[in-house]
């Protein structure tokens, strides 16, 4: 299936065959980040129907489908884990460990 990714701060956009059954969100951002369409992973937020997605879920669990739109919003990755403003779920929760960040690389 084919999905967009719409930047949030120049509304540019990229278009990726994927697969929802076998792409988790830590997968896509890799594939963001190595097209050169966004910044590393860390500094990467993916939002679809307004929630911010898991890293470690797969895209079919958000219910992701073809030619759907995510939308990519930048973040510095010193403040993506510190961010005490918005009294939502913790950013752990979000967050990826290094041993996923390295499996991502590799």
């Amino acid at each position: 299936m084919k999905i967009t990714i719409r930047r949030d701060d120049n509304e540019m956009e990229a278009t990726y065959e994927v697969n929802e059954n076998e792409l988790t969100i830590l997968d896509l951002k890799d594939m963001i980040a190595k097209n050169n369409f966004g910044p590393i992973i860390e500094e990467q937020r993916l939002e679809f129907s307004n929630k911010r997605l898991k890293n470690s879920h797969f895209l079919s669990y958000y219910q992701i489908k073809d030619k759907s739109v995510l939308i990519l919003k930048l973040q510095s990755a010193s403040t993506s884990s510190s961010n005490t403003s918005t009294p939502s779920a913790s950013d752990d929760d979000y967050d990826i460990d290094d041993d996923q960040l390295q499996d991502a690389r590799n």
